[in-house]
């Protein structure tokens, strides 16, 4: 199989395949991401591309399986490249009836929202279709508690990823993974959602969604549109 992605989830899913004896043929990942390093010193082959729609089409005939997983995925991928023999699937940080985008727009939403349950979903991806609205293969659904901050409930949803790649992979490999469609949220959040989402949500629900804590160096983008609201008059 061939990864599409980057940072610690795209590393902890490798990672799960190699202890597990599934092949992994290589990995895509942004140049200089973190992961690539640490994926090397496990003997992968990593190939670091700023256009993995360029550059992975011909990478995909070592790929013996078939199988490609998006994971962490910072690239939209193309109709082209989802068009080849190749089965896509990505993991996708939200249930995504409800949430589709960026992932961590998509859990300040929820928490301004004041949703009780979050998730995430396991999907195929396929050509000429919207973002995060393929066929849901698997999901893990979990409560938001009443004193979760925006950390919290990426922690929760990190490690609910972790669980959904490890539970489906299998499946996935030997083609016996069902897949179902369901009615997805209307539109994909971005950056340019937040201003809204703080305007709509009472004080106390922006305030556990402002919370970045430790994850705040890590989501520079997340925190400067929040600051920007914050310093509106």
């Amino acid at each position: 199989m061939l990864f599409i992605g980057s940072g610690a989830l795209l590393f902890h899913a490798v990672d799960h395949c190699l202890t597990s004896a599934l092949r992994v043929d290589e990995v895509c990942c942004p140049p200089a991401d973190p992961a690539a390093r640490r994926l090397r010193a496990r003997g992968i082959e990593v190939l670091e591309s700023a256009d993995p729609n360029a550059d992975v089409p011909a990478r995909l005939d070592k790929v013996g399986d078939g199988v490609v997983l998006s994971i962490n995925n910072p690239f939209i991928l193309s109709d082209a490249l989802l068009d080849t023999r190749a089965e896509f699937f990505n993991i996708h940080n939200g249930l995504i009836q409800g949430y589709r985008g960026i992932a961590e727009v998509c859990i300040f939403a929820a928490l301004c929202r004041g949703d009780a349950q979050y998730g995430v979903t396991l999907h195929r991806l396929l050509a000429r279709q919207r973002v995060d609205t393929g066929p849901v293969v698997a999901q893990i659904q979990f409560a938001i508690e009443p004193h979760d901050g925006f950390a919290d409930v990426l922690r929760k949803s990190l490690d609910a990823c972790q669980t959904l790649f490890a539970a489906n992979i299998r499946a996935i490999l030997d083609k016996s993974y069902t897949a179902r469609s369901v009615e997805t949220a209307e539109s994909a959040l971005s950056y340019k959602d937040v201003a809204m989402l703080c305007i709509g949500s009472d004080p106390e629900r922006r305030q556990k969604a402002s919370n970045l804590g430790r994850y705040a160096g890590f989501l520079s983008k997340l925190k400067t549109e929040i600051d920007a609201v914050s310093r509106t008059p």
